[in-house]
């Protein structure tokens, strides 16, 4: 009798599991489509206190539920929060949820209470941190909620639902802070961060700082050839190649790095003037990488500077092959194929980028003012329209639709 007691209950468990498990599955799709409905469900539906769907409420993503009226979110992560908490003691989800609904009733103490409970039990949370920026907007703390900003940026890029809400230096800063914090998450990343960040510093202008954040990694290839390519970009081209060939000749490092190296030793010896010499180590790094496209961007440039524009466009061909969804290729090849007078590559080339990064106003700004130097004026308007679509404040964007009607007016 006991085997058959237990016998049913494992039935009703599985029933229950499966149960649940379809629920969350109907929330998910319900979550995309019309989040809405979702937050109602969440908020009402009988099912959804089923321990088994509460137990899979980490895979609801409830930031879906941006732009739902205020009520309904309060109403959703009160219900399914109280759950969370109950069933989840130990997870951050449900008092995230329970700071959701306090925060929107304007009860700032008692949400900051379980944002704490929350940031306890998942202190390297991106999402905790940026919701604890939304509060501290909320409550007129901005200094602190761009810390906080900054800090969910270092942990996870992705600035969701802030962008809008920031100037150009609060993005710029947030930017420079959760690259420095960054190097600290992530100490085994220290080489890659510190280049971003030097990167960063030199772009805002800053040098010497970017100068004086790489100096003390002195003596890995990465951080010498980064310093060799800053020498070429100063005309500084014997410290270009004084600082590359080291690397190019260590045989002991790995083969992408050294044909890196022969590349900036490349470049540095055709702008000082040694055609031969440039070329002999474009051909090295080639040898070195063939699957590299870094050797044929090389190539395609000494070709380039030697008015082959052919062997340029060739060359630019090949490396796409290697990186088809390399857009920064897509764009060099766009502006040789338009020196070499061959606009339909160049559109092609542009298209095909756009296509890649959708989200990229540069990209789009780029396609639709080569669309008009080559009076292809319907296509110029339906990608200028498509990219307002998605960018309606971008300042490149505006001043080609201020531009279009005078083009089509001038033709």
């Amino acid at each position: 009798m006991v085997w058959v007691w237990l016998c049913m209950f494992a039935v009703l468990v599985c029933l229950l599991d499966t149960v649940g498990g379809r629920v969350q599955n109907s929330i998910s799709s319900l979550l995309e489509v019309n989040p809405k409905a979702a937050a109602d469900r969440l908020a009402e539906g009988p099912l959804v206190s089923l321990p088994a769907l509460v137990v899979r409420s980490r895979l609801l993503d409830m930031g879906a539920l941006r732009g739902v009226p205020s009520d309904s979110i309060r109403r959703a992560a009160g219900r399914f929060g109280k759950l969370q908490r109950h069933w989840l003691p130990a997870d951050a989800a449900g008092f995230l949820n329970l700071a959701r609904e306090r925060l929107a009733e304007g009860r700032f103490d008692e949400s900051a209470e379980a944002l704490n409970a929350a940031l306890v039990r998942n202190p390297t949370s991106a999402r905790l941190h940026r919701f604890k920026a939304l509060y501290l907007f909320a409550i007129g703390g901005r200094e602190e909620a761009l810390e906080e900003v900054a800090f969910g940026e270092a942990i996870d890029p992705g600035l969701e639902g802030f962008a809008a809400s920031l100037t150009g230096a609060d993005l710029q800063r947030i930017r420079l802070r959760s690259l420095r914090l960054r190097s600290t998450i992530y100490p085994r990343q220290r080489i890659r961060n510190s280049l971003a960040l030097a990167r960063e510093l030199r772009i805002s202008g800053d040098k010497q700082s970017a100068l004086a954040i790489i100096s003390e990694l002195r003596g890995h290839p990465d951080i010498e050839l980064e310093l060799a390519s800053w020498a070429l970009d100063t005309s500084d081209y014997d410290g270009a190649s004084d600082l590359a060939l080291p690397i190019a000749t260590r045989r002991a490092l790995p083969a992408a790095a050294r044909a890196r190296a022969w590349s900036i030793v490349a470049i540095a010896r055709d702008l000082n003037g040694d055609a031969a010499g440039a070329l002999e180590a474009a051909q090295t790094a080639l040898e070195l990488e063939p699957r590299s496209p870094t050797p044929y961007v090389t190539l395609s440039a000494l070709a380039q500077g030697r008015g082959d524009l052919d062997g340029a466009l060739e060359y630019l061909r090949k490396a796409w092959g290697l990186q088809p969804a390399n857009t920064s290729l897509l764009v060099r090849i766009a502006a040789v194929a338009e020196q070499a007078g061959k606009p339909s590559d160049a559109l092609l080339a542009l298209a095909r980028a756009v296509e890649i990064e959708p989200e990229s106003p540069l990209l789009a700004a780029r396609l639709v003012e080569l669309q008009l130097r080559t009076g292809n004026y319907p296509e110029a308007a339906m990608t200028l329209s498509r990219a307002l679509d998605r960018h309606p404040t971008d300042a490149s964007l505006l001043r080609l639709a201020d531009r279009l009607p005078r083009e089509i007016g001038v033709r």
